[in-house]
């Protein structure tokens, strides 16, 4: 039959794979479990001045971003709509 050879090889890779992994249960939650059992530290305090300083600054970005891409999609249907026109035209 053909594709014979094919299955074989996608057997073979599939065992080799296997094989690979190891014998640990992937279910269980302790090989999940972080080593490390120390809660991270934050070193860095932010003030909540710098916090409405941040989120001012991420604002006003977001704002510059969004007048980007109104601007290059209302430049896109100007194209689209002017291409189409002289297309049309002859």
């Amino acid at each position: 039959m053909a594709g014979e050879g094919s299955m074989i090889q996608a057997i073979k890779s599939l065992a080799y794979n296997k094989s690979l992994r190891g014998n640990h249960n992937r279910s269980s939650w302790k090989d999940y479990k972080i080593k490390n059992e120390k809660p991270i530290e934050d070193h860095i305090k932010a003030t909540p001045e710098l916090l409405e300083e941040i989120r001012s600054r991420i604002q006003i970005e977001n704002k510059k971003r969004k007048k980007q891409e109104l601007l290059f999609l209302l430049l896109s249907f100007i194209i689209l709509f002017a291409t189409l026109y002289l297309l049309n035209k002859l």
